[in-house]
């Protein structure tokens, strides 16, 4: 047996990323935390799929909207809340594990509401919250949820109108991003929602305009067609723009659509850096008219790169 000599934390995330089929490393919402108290899927969640909880890995799958086997909204109770407060959500890893998701899954982590008559059908989700990369130390959401054994804060707008909800909860896992969906059989991001019901009480009037699910993202959106292992500065999250108490909206592009925490500036990157976020970093890039051929040869070069580099037998 090779020694493996693990110069980063990211070359150990590649390493487990080879092997990633081997074991369990989907994820799925278990918990809602509400002033206090932690309540489950007999209570607030949405019937999952099974204790596998594969992935979504085609975007225009109806599997998009929730990732459950029961869409009826008489599965699940009502769970109150007050709008302007935060809630906790938790992801868990299949298996047991208290992570979230294999740590090789990194990718962004979403948030979404709709109206419950409309059970989730039609232009009716706008996003909440979301989280995405942090250049200053390399970090994703996935690496901060993980962090916390799973746990993750949406704060609820404010002004949102009092009635019925749909909660949609999400991880991208970008491991394998860096190809179109269909390209061969593990190409794509993978997609992790679920979905939680929620009374949401209050005195607002705040009636966002939305988006439909599937639908709400392209195979080759920026964000969603992403190369994780190619080096990047910047990400783009996917979706629509970000709602905001008092009607507003946030753009992708700003500090928290690639999920800075703080409020300092970032830092402008040259200027041939930043006119294809996220595209930037697809193997593919600006070469992507040369034909599959190319492409797949490439392809094959690069994976026995990084297999030399690890020093493991590809």
């Amino acid at each position: 047996m090779r020694i493996i000599n693990f110069h980063s934390s990211r070359t150990a995330c590649l390493i487990i990323l080879l092997g990633w089929r081997f074991i369990h490393a989907h994820t799925y919402l278990t918990t809602l935390t509400i002033d206090g108290k932690e309540l489950s899927e007999e209570q607030c969640i949405r019937p999952w799929w099974s204790d596998e909880n594969y992935p979504v890995t085609d975007p225009n799958s109806k599997d998009m909207l929730c990732r459950t086997k029961d869409m009826s909204s008489s599965a699940t109770k009502q769970c109150p809340v007050a709008a302007g407060t935060t809630i906790t959500i938790k992801w868990t890893e299949s298996g047991g594990n208290s992570r979230a998701i294999s740590p090789s899954h990194l990718g962004p982590c979403l948030a979404y509401l709709a109206p419950m008559e409309s059970n989730g059908e039609g232009n009716v989700w706008f996003k909440i919250h979301e989280d995405g990369y942090n250049a200053d130390d390399d970090k994703w959401c996935v690496d901060r949820i993980n962090a916390n054994k799973g746990l993750w804060d949406i704060p609820i707008p404010a002004d949102i109108k009092p009635g019925d909800y749909l909660l949609r909860t999400e991880v991208i896992a970008l491991h394998e991003a860096n190809r179109v969906f269909g390209e061969d059989k593990d190409a794509g991001a993978q997609y992790y929602p679920n979905c939680a019901q929620l009374t949401i009480t209050g005195t607002g009037s705040a009636v966002p305009s939305g988006v439909a699910i599937p639908g709400l993202y392209k195979p080759d959106d920026p964000g969603i067609l992403f190369n994780l292992w190619d080096g990047h500065k910047t990400y783009e999250i996917p979706g629509p723009p970000l709602y905001k108490s008092g009607g507003s909206v946030t753009s992708n592009n700003d500090n928290n659509a690639i999920g800075i925490a703080d409020t300092q500036a970032q830092t402008p990157l040259p200027a041939e850096s930043t006119t294809s976020t996220g595209r930037r970093c697809n193997r593919k890039g600006k070469k992507r008219k040369r034909g599959k051929r190319n492409l797949k040869r490439n392809k094959r070069k690069t994976k026995k790169r990084r297999a030399r580099k690890l020093d493991v037998n590809y």
